[in-house]
């Protein structure tokens, strides 16, 4: 008869609720700062309103024009660089970073 003993602790302890959080938060920390650049900014309101929500699921702009300029209902984008899903913008320059930045937060 042979016994095998898997300690799993370590492994557990690397996918705990903590650890994923931290890298939700460090993802989500990171992607807000990236896009912001291309986010519109006639006098800096919308870039200044950008925040991570509590459980670090969302990044959001609060304004009552955040939407019309992010699904691009307006059409002039006065700051160059900037204009509609700024998201997209990002994410296609910054991806690797994000990854990066989950990896660290979450200690993996």
């Amino acid at each position: 008869m042979v016994q095998i003993h898997v300690d799993l602790t370590k492994a557990k302890g690397k996918l705990s609720h903590g650890n994923i959080q931290r890298g939700r938060y460090a993802l989500a920390s990171q992607a807000l700062s990236d896009m912001n650049p291309f986010v519109p900014m006639r006098e800096g309101i919308l870039r200044q309103t950008g925040h991570v929500n509590s459980d670090s699921t969302a990044i959001i702009w609060n304004t009552p024009y955040a939407a019309k300029m992010f699904y691009m209902y307006m059409h002039n984008y006065t700051t160059p660089g900037t204009g509609p899903r700024w998201d997209l913008k990002a994410k296609g320059l910054f991806m690797p970073d994000w990854i990066e930045a989950y990896m660290k937060g979450a200690d993996w």
